[in-house]
């Protein structure tokens, strides 16, 4: 039978394509847990996203669920549409005041009211999926209900939040953040932290692009033999 070279490259890049979309989700961590700030001057309680991969990551339609760890019991994340290369995110839970109201404490308490121009601010709330400092999770899932990444963490500490920088996932957390590790301070409230400082480096080209520079060198390769077959 004879290959439909048009529709093969078509569906090898279809593949790849998919591939490397779900390679880019997965280069989402949770980098940083505050289950401790709701106790703190800006109330309200925050986990930060960082994007260890080379390209920004769309995160429309995703959601959060602590420790039920449902999507069906998860609330939507908003503010923020996309997490760019080596970008970090702060999400604040919002069920205690407006966003706006919120986001002006925590830029109060953890930079005297002048947050860097790289801060960005997202926002999650709804029932049930406030952080306790007992112990705890944070579900991160996409649009279709996947789990893109999650952390445990057991009892918090009222002085700092839980530092993954090493971008761990689906782990119990255990390390404290400290002054001067991962850019790391202590804010006016005195919980020492790295909101939306975090940076991770970015990765290696992903297997998947390479999927398609193979698959369309093999193509190729296909459509050299057919060519030569037809002219003899």
């Amino acid at each position: 039978m004879p290959i439909n070279v048009k529709s093969a490259a078509v569906g090898t890049a279809l593949v790849a394509s998919l591939a490397i979309a779900q390679q880019a989700s997965a280069d989402i961590v949770i980098s940083e847990v505050d289950p401790s700030g709701s106790g703190n001057s800006y109330a309200a309680d925050w986990f930060e996203l960082t994007n260890t991969g080379t390209s920004a990551v769309s995160i429309a339609g995703w959601k959060m669920d602590d420790n039920s760890n449902s999507f069906s019991k998860a609330v939507a994340l908003h503010g923020v549409n996309s997490i760019a290369a080596g970008q970090s995110v702060v999400f604040l839970e919002d069920t205690s005041d407006t966003d706006a109201n919120i986001d002006a404490a925590f830029i109060a308490a953890w930079f005297g009211g002048k947050p860097p121009a790289s801060l960005t601010l997202g926002a999650y709330g709804g029932s049930g999926v406030g952080l306790s400092q007992s112990g705890d999770s944070v579900n991160i899932f996409n649009a279709s209900g996947q789990v893109v990444t999650r952390v445990d963490f057991g009892a918090a500490s009222a002085t700092a939040t839980f530092d993954n920088a090493a971008g761990l996932n689906n782990v119990t957390l255990t390390q404290l953040s400290q002054v001067g590790v991962n850019g790391a301070f202590t804010s006016i409230d005195g919980e020492v932290g790295s909101p939306g400082s975090i940076r991770a480096a970015p990765v290696p080209l992903p297997a998947a692009a390479w999927l398609l520079l193979s698959g369309l060198g093999a193509l190729g390769v296909m459509r050299k033999r057919k060519t030569g077959t037809a002219a003899t």
